[in-house]
């Protein structure tokens, strides 16, 4: 390479050199606002089974006993089994009611308060219906929701005594109605064994904001 090309080359790198030097930095600047949503959690504690027991007293004067009306017997006299008892069981048609006094207990972490929480407990699809399993599967009873319960303890205070996490919104129970008749819808008096199939659905949810 000749000294003349040497020098163009030598002059150009010159120039390109002086043009950026000669050139401002630029630089653009914005603020970005940030914003973080935390969705509303609910969380709901129930009991897994809801066993209830119909006791004697419920069911009349809980006589379970007396003495034949001849009261005495030589040996060959027959029960009378006609007379009348004095145990008052409940007519076919009528239902038993049974208090659930808490099946349920909701936190949440929003800043609702308990009015603004709705719980509502109904009959599951296809549980209405709970079986007789005294091998009498013809007998059952009929479930169904007949009233809420509140709980009598105090929210607040819980809240305080437990330290819990979020806010414990509710607190509450059901009243439930048994109704006892035969597969083919005849009401009956209710009938002694242990019935089982009946289901309920308890669902929380939040109104307002």
């Amino acid at each position: 390479m000749n000294k003349k090309v040497l020098g163009l080359l030598a002059a150009s790198a010159a120039v390109i050199g002086s043009v950026i030097s000669a050139t401002p930095a630029r630089a653009v600047q914005q603020e970005v606002e940030v914003n973080l949503t935390v969705d509303e959690v609910l969380f709901l504690r129930t009991f897994e089974t809801v066993s209830l027991r119909v006791s004697q007293g419920e069911l009349g004067d809980a006589v379970d006993k007396d003495f034949d009306p001849q009261g005495t017997t030589d040996g060959t006299a027959l029960i009378d089994v006609e007379a009348d008892t004095g145990v008052n069981d409940i007519t076919a048609g009528e239902g038993v009611i049974k208090d659930v006094k808490e099946l349920y207990a909701v936190w949440g972490n929003g800043d609702v308060d308990e009015d603004e929480v709705n719980v509502s407990i109904t009959v599951s699809p296809g549980g209405e219906m709970l079986s007789n399993n005294a091998g009498r599967n013809e007998i059952l009873a009929k479930m169904s929701v007949v009233g809420d319960l509140e709980s009598d303890r105090n929210v607040d205070d819980l809240n305080d005594d437990l330290d819990l996490d979020g806010t414990l919104l509710r607190i509450g129970g059901v009243q439930l109605q048994f109704e006892f008749q035969e597969d083919d819808e005849t009401p009956i008096p209710p009938q002694a064994g242990l019935y089982t199939g009946g289901r309920l659905t308890v669902e929380a949810t939040t109104i307002g904001n």
